[in-house]
């Protein structure tokens, strides 16, 4: 898609562009190309965005649709500066669908970041939500699972986490499949060691993300930009902007 832009811009062609918006440079480079730009921006609620990621069949990690959501909202002001009166905020309740999630988030959120965690983790078991659809456990044949169980006798690691178990088997695998041996059990340690100082990092990054979205929520200032149009309204200021 953004090749199709860069393809358009080069011509001078319209076009409609459906994107998440998370890189204004792409913007205010239409703009320095001469190009007139309106943007309709929909705003949905994280718990939304995190509900509805789950009730699809191809659901993205919880991380990315945090980010996503952190890393796309906060530029609202920077668009409003940079579109004026040719920027609409459109705010999605999904007709309702989800305001028990909402209103149960934001009462999580005054507790900040550990509250956001610990409402997730139960809204989770009680949907029955296991992670990200994109993750595909590591395929073994007959003979690679009992050497690999073998070899893991005497590593301890959680066997009940995805990710974990998925380092330690990759790291196995790839000596074995080249040697027709596992790495000893030093190397596979070093696999849990490397996995879990990465997951640390991942989720600190997240409570990061978190405690950005609790300080969102409760902004004036940020509540001040969700001041929005309705559809009639929007269509109307697109029909002048294109006249």
């Amino acid at each position: 898609m953004a090749k199709d832009v860069a393809a358009a811009a080069e011509e001078s062609i319209n076009f409609v562009w459906d994107t998440t918006a998370s890189n204004p440079s792409k913007v205010k480079d239409l703009l320095d190309k001469g190009y007139d730009v309106y943007m309709v921006m929909v705003y949905a609620h994280p718990m939304i965005s995190y509900a509805a990621n789950f009730s699809r069949n191809r659901a993205m990690p919880a991380v990315a649709v945090f980010s996503t959501w952190r890393n796309v909202y906060q530029l609202i002001g920077q668009y409003q500066d940079m579109l004026g009166d040719n920027l609409s905020i459109y705010v999605s309740d999904r007709g309702g669908e989800y305001n028990k999630e909402v209103e149960d988030f934001n009462k999580a959120a005054e507790r900040g970041v550990e509250g956001i965690k610990e409402y997730l983790k139960a809204y989770n078991e009680e949907k029955g939500i296991e992670g990200s659809s994109f993750f595909s456990p590591v395929k073994m044949s007959k003979e690679e699972e009992d050497a690999f169980n073998q070899a893991v006798q005497d590593v301890e690691y959680d066997k009940n986490s995805r990710s974990e178990d998925k380092a330690v088997k990759k790291a196995f695998l790839k000596t074995f499949q080249k040697n027709g041996v596992g790495p000893g059990d030093d190397k596979l340690r070093d696999a849990v060691k490397k996995h879990r100082d990465s997951k640390e990092k991942t989720e600190k990054r997240n409570d990061e993300v978190l405690e950005n979205i609790a300080e969102m929520l409760f902004s004036p200032e940020f509540q001040e930009l969700l001041k929005h149009s309705d559809v009639k309204e929007i269509d109307r200021k697109i029909q002048a902007f294109l006249a």
